[in-house]
C-alpha cells in the first residue's frame, strides 16, 4: 500500500493517477471532498474512465499536523510520497507555513520511521537550493542562510528537507525531489494554472528573470522511478528547461490565442505596485497579490542542472514548449 500526502494539489493528483494506473494499491489523505471534483477532472484528461480509478483510491480524512489522525492513515504503508505544503509567500504566514512544512514533515518522518516504511519521497523545491550568478546550479550548491531574499516559503521548505535527512540519520531511506516550476493541467486559480488564466485574461507582461521549468508527468514519472530504484538518500533537481518569464508568457500566450503584444514590466514599476497592493489590501481588507519575495525572484537570472536525475533513473523531459502546448489543450477560460 502505497501513502500519498497533497493528492488533491496539481501534482499529487498527477501522481495519483500515474500510481493508479499502474496497478499500485493507493491511499490519499484529504483535508476538503470539495476537491475531489478538480482530481476527477485531472483524471478525465487521460482516462475515460477517470471514476473508476478515482474509486480505487482509499481516502483518510487527515492533516499533516494531526499526528492521531495521520497514524490511522500509516497503517499497513510501504512507500510514501509526500506531496502536502504550504505555498504562501506572504510573511505573516509564517507561523502556518512552519507549522505545515516543517512540523507536518516532521510528522511524516516519525511515522515513517515508527511504521518501518520502507521509503519515503519527498517533495521539495528548487527554492531551496543555494543560488549562483556564474554556473548552473547543482544538488551541490549550498544554501545560504544570510541569504536576505529568500521567501518563508524557501526557508520553510528548506528547514523541511533537515527533517527528512534528520530521518534518514536514523534509519529511514529517503529521496528528495527539487522540482522548478511545475507545469500541467487542472488547477487554474493557483500555482503555474494561473499563468494561463492571467494571460487569456490580458496579463502581456514579463520581467528579466528566468526560471526553471518542469511538466507535472516528468516530476511524477521522476519520483516513481526513484521509488523504484535502488537509490537512497539522495536529492535530485526536476527541471526540464531554464527559460525567460519573456519566453515562458510568449508560449503561455501562442498556446491560448492570445495575441497581445509584451511588455517588459521593470523593478520600480513593480516596487510602486507593491505599496499600492499594501494599501489596498489594508482598505479592503482583500488578500494581497505580490510581495517583496515574489519580485526579488521574478528578475534572478539563475540556472539549474538537472543532469543528476537524468543519469540517476533514465528519464527524459518534454520541453517547455510540449508542456504549454499539453497543458493548453485542456484549458478552461
Amino acid at each position: 500500500m502505497i501513502l500519498v500526502t497533497g493528492g488533491t494539489g496539481l501534482l499529487g493528483a498527477h501522481l495519483l493517477y500515474r500510481l493508479v494506473a499502474q496497478g499500485n494499491s493507493v491511499r490519499a489523505v484529504y483535508r476538503d471532498t470539495s476537491k475531489f471534483e478538480a482530481v476527477k477532472r485531472i483524471f478525465s484528461y487521460y482516462s475515460e474512465i477517470p471514476d473508476v480509478l478515482f474509486g480505487k483510491i482509499e481516502w483518510v480524512n487527515a492533516d499533516i499536523t494531526d499526528v492521531p489522525a495521520l497514524d490511522i492513515a500509516f497503517d499497513t504503508i510501504s512507500q510514501v510520497y509526500h506531496c502536502a505544503a504550504d505555498l504562501s509567500f506572504n510573511p505573516k504566514n509564517y507561523s502556518q507555513s512552519r507549522q505545515v512544512n516543517v512540523v507536518g514533515t516532521a510528522n511524516i518522518v516519525n511515522l515513517c520511521l515508527s511504521n518501518k516504511v520502507s521509503k519515503l519521497c519527498h517533495v521539495s523545491s528548487i527554492a531551496t537550493l543555494g543560488e549562483d550568478l556564474k554556473k548552473p546550479i547543482t544538488e551541490d550548491t549550498p544554501w545560504n542562510p544570510e541569504n536576505n531574499t529568500q521567501n518563508i516559503y524557501a526557508i520553510t521548505k528548506y528547514d523541511a528537507e533537515l527533517e527528512v535527512w534528520r530521518g534518514t540519520q536514523e534509519g529511514l531511506n529517503a529521496v528528495v525531489v527539487q522540482p522548478g516550476v511545475i507545469l500541467g493541467p487542472g488547477l487554474w486559480n493557483s500555482g503555474s494554472g494561473e499563468i494561463f488564466t492571467k494571460v487569456s485574461k490580458g496579463f502581456h507582461y514579463y520581467t528579466s528573470g528566468t526560471v526553471g521549468v518542469v511538466d507535472v508527468n516528468d516530476v511524477t514519472k521522476s519520483m516513481v522511478n526513484l521509488m523504484n530504484s535502488e537509490i537512497v538518500n539522495e536529492q535530485f533537481i526536476v527541471v526540464s528547461e531554464n527559460v525567460s518569464y519573456k519566453e515562458l508568457v510568449q508560449k503561455v500566450s501562442k498556446s491560448i490565442g492570445c495575441k497581445k503584444e509584451l511588455k517588459e514590466i521593470k523593478r520600480w514599476q513593480l516596487l510602486c505596485y507593491l505599496q499600492i497592493d499594501k494599501l489596498v489590501s489594508f482598505i479592503s481588507g482583500r488578500k494581497r497579490s505580490v510581495f517583496k519575495a515574489n519580485i526579488n525572484s521574478a528578475f534572478k537570472q539563475l540556472e539549474y542542472d538537472a543532469s543528476k536525475i537524468k543519469k540517476a533513473v533514465g528519464v527524459e523531459f518534454i520541453s517547455v514548449k510540449e508542456s504549454v502546448e499539453n497543458t493548453a489543450c485542456f484549458y478552461e477560460a
